[in-house]
C-alpha cells in the first residue's frame, strides 16, 4: 500500500513538476518514504481521453508519475487558481481510478463545517483508529454493516484520549447558516 503525501497546496500555474513523498508499507509494517517528481500532463486531445474526468477551465493543472497517464498510479489536480483539489488513485486491480476529494481544510479553503479535533497517546493509536474508521465508512458505503469489533475498538481508543474530543473553532457565514450559536 502507498499513500502520496507532502503535496504542494498551492501551485503557481505555470509550473511544470512539482515534489511530493511516497510512503510505501510493506507486509512487516515497516514504512518507507521517498521523494517523487510528478510532471504536468498535457492536456491534449489523446491525454485528455484518458483522463478520468473531463479536463475543463475549473480543472486545468493535472500531474502525473509519467506522461501517459497509464503507467501512473497518482493523479493531482489543481483548480484553475492553483489550489489542490482532486488526487486519483488507481485501485488494486490498477485499471480504475478512484476519486480522493481533498478536503477544504487541507486545501486552504474557508470551511463551512463544523469540526471536532481528536487527540491520541501516540502515532500508533491514531493509525489503528483511522483504518478502523476507515473500515466502518467503507463498509456502510457499500450497505453492510460495519463490524463489531471495529466499532468497539475504534472507540475504546478514543477513551484512552488523555484529552477528549475538542470542538474547533469556525468562520459562520451569516446568510447560510442565521441559526448557529457560537
Amino acid at each position: 500500500m502507498f499513500q502520496i503525501q507532502n503535496v504542494p497546496i498551492v501551485i503557481e500555474p505555470g509550473v511544470n513538476a512539482i515534489e511530493a513523498e511516497f510512503c510505501v508499507t510493506d507486509e512487516k509494517h515497516k514504512r518507507r518514504s521517498f521523494p517523487v517528481h510528478l510532471f504536468r500532463v498535457a492536456l491534449d486531445e489523446n491525454s485528455a481521453a484518458k483522463l478520468p474526468f473531463v479536463p475543463a477551465t475549473k480543472l486545468p493543472h493535472v500531474f502525473s508519475l509519467a506522461q501517459n497517464t497509464d503507467d501512473s498510479p497518482v493523479l493531482v489536480v489543481y483548480d484553475v487558481m492553483g489550489r489542490i483539489n482532486i488526487v486519483f488513485v488507481k485501485d488494486e486491480s490498477g485499471k480504475a481510478w478512484e476519486k480522493r476529494e481533498v478536503a477544504d481544510e487541507h486545501a486552504g479553503k474557508s470551511v463551512k463545517q463544523f469540526s471536532v479535533r481528536y487527540f491520541f497517546n501516540n502515532e500508533k493509536a491514531r493509525n489503528d483508529f483511522m483504518e478502523r474508521v476507515d473500515k466502518i465508512m467503507s463498509s456502510l458505503q457499500y450497505d453492510t454493516a460495519p463490524s463489531l469489533e471495529d466499532v468497539m475498538a475504534a472507540f475504546r481508543l478514543l477513551s484512552r484520549a488523555r484529552t477528549g474530543p475538542v470542538v474547533l473553532p469556525m468562520a459562520v457565514a451569516k446568510s447560510d447558516m442565521r441559526r448557529v450559536k457560537i
